[in-house]
């Protein structure tokens, strides 16, 4: 059996995508984005190295000023992230849950936990110990103090159909890399973009010029 002519790349999820210099000018220049989702049917994703002006517990805030409990002083501290052009209206929390103790504190969480395991689609798992959630519930949660584990909010997400991101990485707008959870939040966002392609062994500034010659 003869093998197809464009046969697919491996898929990108749970990974990094890396923007190459095609992309300057557009909502991904110089993104990383942590992948959720890659099959035949489309792939999904978020971009981590994008902050919004507007930090995390003002915007819960916005939508809901009388949410109780209080939140949490922290979450004034956390910035909001642009995930991507698509659904800018929507809120999503991605996070990496943490195991618990037995304190107080972590019986409440266990039972929030309990209060919305319900089976529906507002959390998926993406990575071992790694979810994204859309539930005002569980989002709420972490704005409050009550979730356990390192989380980023996000507005919007990337989104690309059938075959769209296989054509554009094959084009050269993207570079793969695997999902580094310690780059996710430990590192800088103005550093994100470098940082990974060094880790592919990419020189940045190499890189750039090659795209203005025209030879990336």
């Amino acid at each position: 059996m003869s093998e197809p002519p464009n046969p697919a790349p491996r898929s990108s999820a749970p990974g990094f995508l890396i923007a190459s210099p095609r992309l300057d000018g557009s909502p991904f220049e110089r993104a990383v984005v942590a992948m959720v989702h890659h099959d035949e049917e489309g792939a999904m994703g978020f971009i981590i190295n994008k902050p919004l002006e507007i930090d995390f517990g003002s915007l819960i805030q916005s939508v809901n000023e009388e949410i109780t409990p209080q939140l949490s002083p922290a979450c004034f501290e956390m910035p909001v992230y642009f995930g991507g052009p698509v659904r800018i209206e929507q809120l999503w929390v991605m996070y990496r849950r943490l195991e618990v103790d037995n304190s107080e504190e972590a019986e409440q969480r266990r039972r929030l936990r309990r209060m919305r395991q319900r089976g529906d689609e507002d959390e998926l798992t993406f990575n071992q110990g790694w979810y994204l959630a859309a539930s005002g519930e569980i989002i709420e949660g972490f704005a409050q103090g009550m979730q356990a584990g390192d989380y980023r909010p996000f507005i919007g997400y990337a989104g690309w159909g059938p075959g769209q991101l296989e054509q554009e990485i094959e084009e050269g707008s993207w570079l793969l890399d695997d999902f580094h959870a310690e780059s996710f939040f430990h590192t800088r966002f103005d550093a994100q973009w470098d940082e990974a392609l060094a880790r592919i062994g990419v020189n940045p500034t190499a890189f750039m010029m090659m795209a203005r010659s025209g030879s990336a």
